[in-house]
Parts: C-alpha cells; structure tokens; sequence
C-alpha cells in the first residue's frame, strides 16, 4: 500500500480552515476541487467527465445500495441530500446567490424542484420526503410550505471521487471503481497548489446507467462495496 506523503511545514489540513463555511464557500471549494481535478492531463475525457458527475453523488457518502428502490426509507434522506447539493451546483439558477431567503436568512427550495432532480439523478421520484440530518448542513423539510430550508453555515466534510480506469460496460451499465479522497486529507504546496491524498479515504464500486440527456449524461444505479483485494 501506498504510504501518505509526508506533510510539510508550510501544508495544513483543509478542515481546520474550512470547517465552518457558508453554503457559499462549500460550493465554492467543491467547484475548485473538481477543476482541479479536470487540470490533470493523466485523466482521459471520459474519466473527467464521470468524476465530475460523481462529485456530487459521494460527496457526503452515502451507504451502500443494491438499487434505488431498495434504499431503506430511513436512507431516503442521503439521496435527497444529494439532490440538493446538486442543485448547489456552480451554473445554476439556484446556486446559493440566486434562491429566495425566509426571514431567518435560510435558503429556500422547493419540494417540486428536489423532486425533480432526483428523479433525473436516480431514475424515480422520492418516495417520500423529510428533514436531513446528521449531513454537514442540516436541511429541515417543511410540510406546509413544501420546501426545505438550508442554513448558511456548517461544517464541511466532504468527499471527491477519483476514478480508477477501464470501468466495465454492459450495454448502458457502467461499473467504477472509484477511489474516495477525503478533502481534509489534501494538502497544499507553497504555491498553493492542491497535492491530493497518496492513499484514498475508500474505495467503493458505483454502477451508472447511460441516459440520452446532456445534462444528465448517467443515473445512479447501486454503490456496493468493491470485492476483496480492491481498494
């Protein structure tokens, strides 16, 4: 097994500077994470573009699932929470900067619009929906409004997906081997430059069906546990 690099003087754990970010910041440094990633000219397109997919399906990774209809519904809120973080994402119209604010100074989003992103990450809509807790933001659901309602401070622990090559293809069903880094394990070097992880935090197999969308290009299948002597 590979060993850690050794951490020098002037390298800090991300987590200790970043542990309390806004929701803001969170998107922020996941979005600069994930172009660091596209910077590396060992990654093939192809491996680019299911990192960047994954990076907000692991990013608070969920447990282990054989298929979405079988997430136990106490699991249910892991995919939400993904759902949402989706909807985060740097491009958006609901980037943290352009959604409605309730008195409290919490971000607004509506059920209709975590309905809709589920379905075009996991195939279906939710079967039900609920507060998330327990994630690095708390989401509380409200009933009555139909919305959930997003704080804009937290803490920050978070994962980024390396994908290893040659994933397995079965008609549109795509098996990869996708190696976790913790983002409180990458450094940075005197120019400021991120140095990622010599050794993952896990590593687990994803199963992604190809689906005619630009901007849905996979669904999610199953995350399993990958088999002895991988990882």
């Amino acid at each position: 097994m590979a060993k850690h690099r050794r951490a020098h003087r002037w390298a800090f754990p991300l987590g200790v500077t970043l542990s309390a970010l806004a929701v803001v910041g969170a998107v922020t440094l996941v979005s600069l994470l994930v172009g660091f990633f596209r910077q590396q000219a060992a990654n093939p397109k192809e491996i680019q573009e299911y990192e960047k997919f994954l990076t907000k399906i692991i990013l608070h990774d969920p447990d282990p699932f054989d298929s979405v209809g079988a997430v136990p519904i106490g699991n249910i809120p892991q995919l939400l929470d993904i759902s949402i973080w989706s909807i985060l994402r740097p491009g958006e119209d609901s980037t943290p900067g352009n959604l409605p604010k309730d008195d409290d100074g919490n971000l607004l989003i509506s059920q209709d619009k975590v309905d809709a992103e589920f379905e075009k990450i996991f195939g279906q809509k939710p079967p039900r929906h609920a507060s998330i807790e327990g994630s690095d933001f708390d989401f509380v659901y409200d009933p009555d409004a139909r919305v959930y309602r997003v704080p804009m401070t937290g803490t920050l622990n978070i994962y980024l997906p390396r994908v290893r090559p040659k994933p397995k293809k079965t008609g549109n069903a795509i098996v990869l081997t996708v190696d976790y880094l913790a983002y409180n394990d990458f450094e940075l070097d005197p120019s400021g430059r991120f140095l990622e992880p010599a050794v993952p935090a896990k590593t687990m197999l994803i199963t992604l069906y190809a689906q005619a969308d630009p901007d849905y290009p996979y669904r999610v299948g199953s995350i399993s546990n990958p088999p002895m002597g991988v990882g």
